[in-house]
């Protein structure tokens, strides 16, 4: 019998097959978590860096990810609620 989810460890047979499971379900994991949140590397020039700053900080939607959204908004002419 080869393992399955749900079912106990108990053999090297096992164990080789849950590693395998595991870093199966892992890698299916993270293709789905890069599917529903795309990474996108952005290095912005002073000036925008300084626009970004000055919108950012310790309070609710101060963080850079919601800072960068909004400006992206803005640009769009989507303005964020």
């Amino acid at each position: 019998m080869t393992w399955q989810p749900g079912l106990p460890v108990l053999t090297a047979s096992d164990y080789a097959q849950w590693q395998a499971w595991c870093k199966a379900r892992k890698l299916e994991q993270q293709r789905e978590r890069r599917r529903k949140y795309p990474r996108i590397d952005y290095y912005p020039s002073k000036a925008a860096q300084a626009a970004i700053d000055t919108r950012a900080g310790c309070f609710a939607g101060g963080n850079y990810s919601a800072v960068i959204d909004a400006l992206v908004l803005a640009g769009a002419g989507k303005f964020p609620e």
